[in-house]
This record gives structure tokens, C-alpha cells and sequence, in this order.
């Protein structure tokens, strides 16, 4: 009487029935089938698909055969069934492309920032720009040539006449005041 296995690989042609094994690989078949199929089948929603995957797999390490050691012909089976998987649900994925859903079903995401975000952004820039405004005059300086311009402090200092330890006290100053008038929480970032 043959065994379970047998009759589970024969459908599938293997132990010989279609596919011509080796004594090594049809060892490894009888020996890893169920838990291949296992994870096939916990992987897939059908059976059936699990089934066809695991015969291609067999089929596919026969290629591997006299060319790695019969130690390594497991790992290479198993990474085999998980690329036939990869493959199989990228395929599922395009073929449920072609299903056409009603365009008011469909979402679309923007790169543009929303309407209110839009405001938002607006009138945090005037505050930014009254708060510039307000700052005593070499302060604002220091200020834009940083972030305006993005000069170093030392050519700032240079620019302005001023140490570099001025400078960034200046843009120190400066950028607390723009983070409490605007509401910018401190990033932490000068």
C-alpha cells in the first residue's frame, strides 16, 4: 500500500510519476513535503495553489542538484517556495489590477497640501514676517543673512562686524522669538 506521501506527491508528478527525481531529492521531498505544504498552505488561500507551488518548487531544485552540497538542497528548496510565493501574490496583485472599481470607490493621494494647510501656511508666514519685522535691526540682519541667505556665522560676523559668539546670540534670540510668536514648538534645531 503506498504511503500518504506517495499519493500526495503522485498528482503532482513527483517520486518519478512524472518528473524524473534523484534518490536525493526525492528524499527530501518525503522527508520536508508536509511541512512545506504547511507553510504554503498558511500562506495562500488555496490549497490547491499551495500544491502547484510546492510541485514547482520540486521541480525547480532538481536544476540546484550536482551543483551544491545535498546539506544546502533544503534551505534552497524552502527559498524557492518563498519565491514562487513572492511571484505567485505579484501576479494575484496584477491580475486584480484589471478589476475595474467604480471611480468614487477610489482614492487618490496628493502631493499637493490641502486647502486648510494652505491657509495655515499663509498665516504662519505673516506672523513669521512680523515677527522679523519687529526684531531690532542687527538682530534681523543676522537673522535673514542665516536663513535667507545661509551664510556661516563667521561670514556674518565677518559682514556685520560683530563676533561670532554675537552672531549666535543674535539668531539664539531670534529664533525663540520667531518659535513663541509663530508656535513653532523648539525642535531643538538653532
Amino acid at each position: 500500500m503506498p504511503s500518504k506521501l506517495s499519493t500526495d506527491l503522485a498528482p503532482c508528478g513527483i517520486l518519478g510519476h512524472t518528473v524524473s527525481m534523484s534518490d536525493t531529492v526525492e528524499a527530501l521531498a518525503r522527508r520536508y513535503h508536509a511541512e512545506l505544504l504547511r507553510i504554503l498552505r498558511a500562506r495562500l488561500p488555496n490549497a490547491q495553489d499551495a500544491d502547484d507551488l510546492a510541485q514547482e518548487a520540486y521541480t525547480r531544485l532538481l536544476r540546484y542538484e550536482g551543483r551544491i552540497e545535498p546539506d544546502q538542497l533544503r534551505p534552497v528548496l524552502f527559498r524557492i517556495a518563498s519565491n514562487l510565493m513572492t511571484d505567485h501574490w505579484r501576479w494575484m496583485r496584477l491580475r486584480q489590477a484589471g478589476t475595474q472599481l467604480p471611480i468614487e470607490e477610489l482614492e487618490f493621494d496628493s502631493e499637493e497640501p490641502s486647502h486648510d494647510r494652505h491657509v495655515d501656511a499663509e498665516q504662519q508666514l505673516r506672523r513669521l514676517e512680523q515677527v522679523v519685522l519687529g526684531m531690532p535691526e542687527k538682530r534681523r540682519l543676522v537673522f535673514l543673512l542665516s536663513r535667507i541667505e545661509g551664510l556661516s556665522n563667521a561670514e556674518i560676523a565677518t559682514r556685520c562686524g560683530i563676533s561670532i559668539k554675537t552672531v549666535e546670540k543674535h539668531l539664539a534670540i531670534a529664533l525663540a522669538e520667531c518659535r513663541k510668536q509663530v508656535g513653532q514648538p523648539d525642535a531643538g534645531s538653532p
